[in-house]
């Protein structure tokens, strides 16, 4: 296998105590959130438009650990364990490449003894080795040497619908809260 296609910053995918208040935070600032994930277990998944395909993304656990310095990665086994990492935290840092590519770089990845993961966001069958209709975003995860763990994404659609942010957006209480996305604002008449 040659240079591996990336094409730049996928997302990095922080962990936040109050969902609300970080997605209010970075779209006052500019940066628009297109898609909100429920979590197993209550927690929720951002992803925040950064320009040029690439997203900033946050996640929130229900009982994620306090803001601890040094416990930044996540178990080695998330089917087993989860992917839950503490407040302030790196989760995981994801590099874009093609969806047509995903195939062969996954089986180079393999070829090589890297252990690989897939997940088909969205889908009814995540796990499975192929993507759906329902798919969003098509992942493979592995760890670096030391145990960093790393994303080769491949989005599927264009982000931002009303349905992708239809799950709202929780406090730290674990409350929805009367929030509308920047995208799903009615323009200000002029």
């Amino acid at each position: 296998m040659s240079n591996v296609p990336t094409r730049g910053l996928s997302h990095v995918a922080l962990v936040c105590s109050d969902m609300y208040e970080t997605v209010k935070f970075w779209e006052e600032i500019g940066i628009p959130l297109v898609k909100m994930e429920e979590l197993p277990g209550g927690g929720q998944h951002s992803f925040h438009d950064m320009g040029a395909g690439a997203m900033l993304s946050y996640m929130t656990f229900a009982d994620a650990p306090a803001f601890a310095p040094g416990i930044a990665s996540q178990p080695l086994d998330i089917r087993k364990d989860g992917a839950k990492t503490a407040i302030a935290s790196m989760n995981h840092v994801a590099l874009d490449i093609p969806a047509e590519r995903f195939d062969e770089i996954l089986a180079a990845m393999r070829a090589r003894g890297v252990t690989v993961r897939t997940i088909n966001h969205g889908s009814s069958d995540p796990f499975g080795e192929k993507p759906d209709a329902d798919t969003w975003i098509r992942s493979m995860y592995f760890r670096d040497p030391d145990g960093i763990a790393f994303e080769f994404a491949s989005l599927l659609r264009e982000l931002g619908t009303k349905e992708d942010l239809a799950p709202g957006v929780k406090n730290a209480k674990g409350e929805r809260v009367d929030y509308t996305p920047v995208l799903l604002r009615k323009p200000a008449a002029a």
